[in-house]
């Protein structure tokens, strides 16, 4: 897709489509990968679907308040959906499609998806299943007008899910306030396949 973005984390435009890694070790670099939200406060096109376990969504939601706007009213209208931690990859990637395709019905044109992820906050028990839900993400991401960035806590993480999960499973990588690729990317296959079949029907 041609249509660029705002990323908001950094002065960078991104593509609709884009699936994106931010990795934060400080509350300074927390908040600033939550400015990725903050555009969608103040604009009735945008949408936002945050993602996360309990106390990573409260703690988005004070950044959200601290930094202006009317957050309940975007709450009450239901322009910011938060989707809880699911025990599954694929349980939580029908969460977030089932969130994605609602509020599309309801006129979003651009939809600001963060998702905060921890040690032992992982979606599911296994460290396989958060490349399934990173390969997910990206498949979703390009089937909607959407933005999608996962923040990564840097301090939590192990260094195989860092290499695997973050780097490996996301084409951006936000890091030192700056936007670059992932030289280590690697497309899952399976999904390239799936949307290589997609858009042959």
């Amino acid at each position: 897709m041609k249509d660029q973005v705002p990323l908001g984390i950094t002065d960078d435009q991104v593509a609709l489509g884009s699936h994106l890694i931010h990795f934060w070790q400080n509350d300074e670099e927390f908040e600033r990968g939550v400015r990725f939200l903050e555009p969608a406060i103040a604009d009735e096109s945008q949408y936002c679907v945050l993602i996360g376990h309990n106390n990573a969504n409260q703690r988005v939601l004070e950044v959200l308040r601290k930094t202006g706007g009317d957050l309940d009213r975007v709450l009450r209208e239901g322009r910011l959906v938060i989707v809880g931690r699911e025990s599954s990859a694929s349980a939580m990637l029908a969460s977030i499609d089932a969130a994605f395709a609602d509020v599309v019905r309801k006129g979003a044109t651009l939809i600001r998806c963060l998702g905060t992820f921890g040690k032992g906050e992982d979606p599911a028990r296994g460290a396989q299943e958060q490349i399934e839900l990173e390969n997910g993400a990206t498949a979703l991401a390009r089937r909607y007008p959407c933005v999608f960035v996962c923040m990564f806590d840097i301090n939590e993480m192990s260094g195989w899910l860092v290499l695997n999960a973050g780097f490996g499973s996301h084409l951006l990588v936000v890091g030192k306030n700056a936007l670059q690729q992932s030289p280590y990317f690697a497309a899952d296959e399976r999904a390239v396949r799936a949307r290589q079949a997609q858009a042959a029907q």
